[in-house]
């Protein structure tokens, strides 16, 4: 069972999940202390869907069969072990207050680099413009999937070997339709997007970090976690889908820069990256794609940062019969029962 379940009373969402996700060791990476994402151990992941290698000085695509794994790789596409939503979601919906829909989609991990040191502040920027590159292409094959409304795109960083997950939903993220409501509301009162005048506003001012042809990277003016920062275009953009090659590279220096700069300055403090975008589908509802750069973020928190969306890998009908059996224990001692 996994299901998306709304709150009795608010809007507040969160996935179900009863297929035995764990998080609490913190080392979802590593197996037998083997990590199953470094070069030399392909066979402990499923099988890539897609693999960037070098030949002959070209990086050339290619991807896993189930009995052979591509070896020499710079990047593997593979579906995760312990997705978040499920294929074979049952297509049951409940009403209010016990409101739940299915948690139909895809989840997938693109593996940065085949080595376990690197991080996104230490690997090249080529290596980063071909991670946006993958990325991108992966974006435009799930949105061309029946089923998915949203692509929610993050990385955390010093949780194990460096990768992004991409993970479809079937609705529009409570983040994302916030921020895409507040866009149309303000561009039809005022016909100038939101987000552009944040960008002139923080254009050479305080708490601009690096400005460049394309991007302006900025620590925000009510940010919610410690050394938080943004960065969006310059010019106006809807979808992440969009960006062209030029500013792809420009997007991969800049990146690679502030990163590489916050690990040097804040002694390499955890953080998740996650990108917001305008859905392909809901193209009513858009906003100016950004990337956001989060500290402090609870270990299998970083899909809500990025969407809004919580999940719970053990459902509360478990919770609740694992906490009451120990309570009712806890209860017949203190009140003297044997």
């Amino acid at each position: 069972m996994v299901e998306i379940r709304k709150d009795y009373f608010t809007d507040l969402l969160c996935i179900v999940s009863d297929e035995g996700v764990e998080w609490s060791s913190g080392q979802e990476d590593v197996n037998g202390g083997v990590c199953l994402y470094c070069a030399g151990n392909e066979h402990l992941t499923p099988p890539a869907e897609l693999v960037l290698l070098q030949s002959q000085g070209t990086l050339v695509k290619a991807y896993d069969s189930e009995d052979e794994r591509v070896k020499n790789w710079s990047i593997r596409v593979i579906p995760s072990k312990k997705p978040f939503v499920s294929l074979s979601s049952s297509q049951r919906y409940s009403d209010a207050p016990l409101y739940s829909e299915p948690a139909f989609g895809y989840h997938y991990e693109v593996v940065v680099t085949p080595d376990h040191s690197e991080t996104l502040s230490t690997i090249g920027v080529d290596q980063w413009s071909n991670v946006l590159r993958v990325i991108q292409d992966r974006m435009k094959w799930l949105y061309g999937k029946k089923g998915v409304t949203y692509v929610s795109v993050y990385s955390e960083h010093k949780r194990g070997h460096t990768r992004f997950n991409m993970v479809t939903l079937p609705r529009l993220p409570p983040i994302i339709e916030q921020e895409a409501t507040i866009f149309q509301k303000t561009y039809h009162e005022t016909a100038i997007c939101p987000m552009c005048n944040v960008v002139s506003i923080e254009t050479g001012g305080p708490r601009q970090i690096i400005l460049s042809e394309h991007y302006i990277v900025f620590s925000p003016w009510a940010p919610s976690t410690l050394y938080e920062f943004w960065i969006f275009p310059r010019r106006h953009q809807t979808s992440f889908l969009k960006v062209g090659q030029k500013e792809l590279n420009d997007l991969a220096l800049v990146m690679r820069a502030a990163l590489g700069a916050f690990d040097k300055t804040f002694n390499s403090t955890p953080y998740t990256l996650v990108l917001h975008s305008s859905s392909e589908k809901k193209v009513s509802k858009q906003l100016h794609w950004h990337f956001e750069v989060y500290t402090n973020v609870l270990l299998g928190n970083s899909l809500h940062v990025g969407t809004g969306l919580y999940f719970n890998p053990v459902p509360p009908e478990q919770a609740a019969s694992r906490l009451g059996s120990a309570a009712r224990r806890e209860l017949a001692a203190l009140v003297g029962v044997a």
